[in-house]
C-alpha cells in the first residue's frame, strides 16, 4: 500500500512559515499589552499616562448608552467620547466580549489594520502582493511596536488610528468600480478626519468615488440618528457651539504634546491670543488645501502610495488636535522613500522623519515649561514639542517637487 505524501514543495513550506510566524507574532504581542500595559507606564519606547484609557473609557460609554444613559455630558473629563455616534457601530461589540478579550481582540485587530497598510504600500512600490509579504508586512508590524512610541501608545491606550486609515487605504489604493468610496464614507462617519479624501476626489474630478463616499457616510449617520437620536443631536449641538476645539486652549498637556499647527501658536513663544488663534485656524486650512493639491499632484505624476500618505497627513495636520498616535503613517514612509527615491529630497525627508518617529518625544516636552526667552533649554523644549510636526511638513514639502515618473518606471518594479 503506497503511503500518501503530504510534504509540502520546500517554496511553499516556507510561504507557510513566514505567514504563520508573522500571525504568531501578531497574537503574542497583542496578548503582551493586553497583560503589561497595565502594570506599568511603558510599553516598549511608548510612555503612557493611563493604561487602555480609550478602549476602556469606550466600553463605557456603550455601557452607558445600552443602560439608557446619557454619552455627550461631560466634556472636560479624561477621555470623554469626541466620536460622533456613528462611532457606536464600531465600539458595540467590544461589550460582548471579557475585558481581556475585549482589549487583546483589539490589540490584535490595530496589528492586523498595521499590517495591511504595509502590504497594500509594498504592492504599490513593487507591484506585487504575495501571501510572503503579508506574512513579513505581519511581521514588521510586531518590530514596529518596539521601535516606534507612536504604535506603542496606539495599542497601549486602545486607539483607532489603524483600523480608520485601513478603511481609507483599501478604497484609495486598492477598490476599484462602484463600491469604492463606501468605506470611506463610514470612516467619516466614525471619526471626521478621513473627509479629506472626498476634497481630493472632487479636485480630481472623479465625481462617482466622491458621491459614493458622501452618500456612505450620510447614510452611516443617518442609521446613527435612527437607532440613537438623542445622543446624535447631542454631538451636533456640541459641535455647532465651538466648545469642541476651545476647551483645548487652557489644557497644559495639548499646548505641550499636540503637533497640530494650530497648537503650535498656543505655545512659546506664542501664546495663543486672539490673533494667533485665527492664524493657526488659518494655517489648518492652508494644511488641507495643499494636501488636496499634492495628493492629486502625487497621483497623477504616478506617485499612489505618496499620494495616499498625504492624504492622511493632511487629513491629521489639518485638525485642531493632534496626538501622537496619530501618526499611523510611519511604517509607510520607508516604502515612500523607496517610492520616489531614497536618494531624492523627498526620499530623505521620508527616512529622516521615520527616524524622528522613533525618538519618544513625550519625555521632553515638559508639560510645566513655560519660559519665554531664547535660551538653550527654551530652543530644545520648542523643537521638541515641534520635531513631530516639523518633520511632517518636510515631506509634504519636498514631495512637492518630485518629478513625473516615465511610463518605464509607472511598469517596472522600484529599484535604487
Amino acid at each position: 500500500m503506497k503511503v500518501p505524501n503530504f510534504s509540502l514543495p520546500k517554496h511553499r513550506s516556507v510561504t507557510i512559515a513566514i505567514v504563520v510566524a508573522g500571525v504568531v507574532s501578531m497574537a503574542l504581542m497583542s496578548w503582551y499589552a493586553t497583560a503589561v500595559v497595565p502594570d506599568g507606564n511603558w510599553f516598549f519606547t511608548g510612555h503612557y499616562a493611563c493604561h487602555f484609557c480609550d478602549i476602556d473609557s469606550r466600553i463605557r460609554d456603550v455601557l452607558t448608552v445600552k443602560n439608557g444613559g446619557v454619552l455627550y455630558t461631560y466634556i472636560d473629563h479624561r477621555e470623554y467620547f469626541t466620536y460622533p455616534t456613528a462611532a457606536l457601530f464600531l465600539f458595540w461589540p467590544l461589550i460582548w466580549f471579557s475585558h481581556f478579550w475585549a482589549v487583546t481582540g483589539w490589540n490584535f485587530l490595530t496589528l492586523l489594520c498595521y499590517a495591511g497598510l504595509v502590504a497594500l504600500g509594498w504592492r504599490h512600490v513593487r507591484g506585487t502582493l504575495t501571501w510572503r509579504t503579508l506574512g513579513v508586512s505581519m511581521m514588521a508590524t510586531t518590530l514596529g511596536v518596539m521601535i516606534f512610541p507612536t504604535m506603542a501608545l496606539c495599542l497601549a491606550m486602545g486607539q483607532t488610528a489603524s483600523m480608520l486609515a485601513i478603511m481609507v487605504a483599501l478604497d484609495y489604493l486598492a477598490i476599484r468600480g462602484r463600491g469604492r468610496g463606501v468605506l470611506t464614507g463610514i470612516a467619516a462617519a466614525i471619526k471626521l478626519y478621513p473627509a479629506l479624501v472626498v476634497l481630493v476626489w472632487l479636485y480630481r474630478r472623479q465625481w462617482r468615488e466622491a458621491f459614493t463616499a458622501i452618500g456612505s457616510a450620510v447614510a452611516t449617520t443617518l442609521l446613527a440618528w435612527i437607532i440613537w437620536p438623542r445622543h446624535s443631536w447631542d454631538f451636533f449641538h456640541r459641535m455647532l457651539s465651538g466648545r469642541e476645539v476651545s476647551h483645548f486652549h487652557a489644557k497644559i498637556h495639548w499646548r505641550s504634546t499636540s503637533s497640530s499647527p494650530y497648537s503650535f501658536f498656543f505655545r512659546p513663544p506664542f501664546n495663543g491670543s486672539a490673533w494667533e488663534s485665527t492664524l493657526g485656524m488659518l494655517t489648518l486650512i492652508a494644511v488641507a488645501l495643499f494636501s488636496v493639491w499634492l495628493a492629486a499632484r502625487l497621483w497623477k505624476r504616478g506617485y499612489p502610495l505618496s499620494s495616499f500618505v498625504v492624504v492622511v497627513m493632511g487629513s491629521t495636520l489639518s485638525a485642531p488636535v493632534v496626538w501622537d498616535h496619530y501618526f499611523v503613517w510611519v511604517l509607510l514612509l520607508p516604502l515612500v522613500a523607496l517610492e520616489v527615491g531614497f536618494k531624492s529630497p523627498a526620499g530623505l525627508a521620508a527616512l529622516w522623519s521615520t527616524i524622528l518617529l522613533m525618538v519618544p518625544w513625550g519625555l521632553a516636552r515638559d508639560e510645566n515649561f513655560s519660559d519665554i526667552g531664547f535660551t538653550p533649554t527654551t530652543v530644545f523644549i520648542f523643537f521638541v514639542r515641534n520635531a513631530l510636526l516639523f518633520g511632517s511638513l518636510l515631506i509634504l514639502a519636498t514631495l512637492a517637487k518630485v518629478p513625473e515618473r516615465t511610463t518605464t518606471e509607472l511598469t517596472a518594479p522600484q529599484s535604487n
